[in-house]
């Protein structure tokens, strides 16, 4: 039988190899990622929290594609970023089991100010996902999976709240009602597939940070080509409905397709600014 998966990983591979991108699609795929700057002008951000930085690490994939040694020179270059918050939006690993000890001694040593903090997404559920936990644990990332943290500042509270991943099963899965817990709070999602945006959207998260597309790993903009819709519209970058906001990374690895065009991996470092009416910016 032809799975979904199958077919997008043959589909990719043919549309690679038919336009002789392959070996650049390698490089850029093994290189180190960029660093994607980007301010979100938000209306509804406490003037407290104006200014908050965000440091956004997604699709590590640690595995055949992102060795221990690319992985720490990738920590060493967030380490030295001027983040409040460093989070990371799942896939950690890619799937097996050893990928798991991979990620854990790749990006030990991060620190922040406000911390460290990982969610899990479809490929830390193709190994015991209790590993993949661990795996954040044992790196000194602290797990919000289905759980949540709150800060303060000037009288004003954010919550940071993480989900499992939509594809999780075993009486497991995203559990968004926590978002609705936090009345007041500006509240931050953490889900990594962006089709879980409708989800926290109604249980009222501000902003919702997500990886899963890659960018679509191979992405043709002149041609509007991008394997990524084939399973969402929401593609890279920042999104908005009203006053409610969602980001996609594009991430730093790739799964079982190891080429990348069009959509270089990269880091992100996110700035919230707070917003008047009149600044609104559809995105």
């Amino acid at each position: 039988m032809l799975t979904r998966r199958r077919f997008l990983e043959i589909g990719s591979l043919s549309f690679a190899g038919s336009l002789g991108l392959s070996s650049t699609g390698f490089a850029e795929a093994t290189s180190l990622p960029g660093l994607r700057k980007s301010v979100l002008h938000l209306p509804a951000l406490p003037q407290a929290w104006d200014g908050l930085r965000i440091l956004q690490i997604s699709d590590v994939h640690a595995g055949p594609y992102m060795t221990p040694s690319r992985m720490r020179q990738i920590r060493d270059l967030a380490a030295e970023l001027p983040a409040d918050v460093i989070l990371f939006t799942g896939d950690q690993v890619d799937r097996r089991e050893i990928d798991a000890e991979f990620f854990a001694h790749g990006f030990s040593g991060l620190s922040a100010p406000l911390g460290v903090y990982g969610i899990l997404g479809n490929h830390d559920h193709f190994i015991d996902p209790s590993l993949s936990e661990a795996a954040l644990v044992e790196a000194g990332i602290r797990p919000l999976v289905n759980s949540s943290v709150v800060f303060e500042r000037g009288g004003s509270r954010l919550a940071l709240v993480g989900v499992d991943d939509l594809s999780a099963r075993d009486d497991r899965g995203p559990d968004f009602s926590l978002l609705e817990q936090h009345p007041g709070a500006y509240r931050i999602c953490l889900c990594h597939q962006p089709q879980g945006w409708q989800r926290a959207l109604a249980a009222g998260a501000n902003l919702t940070l997500a990886g899963h597309t890659h960018g679509g790993q191979i992405a043709l903009t002149t041609r509007n080509l991008n394997v990524a819709r084939l399973s969402t519209r929401y593609i890279a970058g920042p999104y908005r409905r009203d006053d409610q906001y969602l980001y996609v990374s594009r991430g730093i690895g790739v799964g079982a397709v190891p080429v990348r065009f069009g959509a270089p991996p990269e880091i992100d470092l996110l700035i919230l600014r707070r917003a008047a009416t009149s600044e609104r910016l559809a995105a």
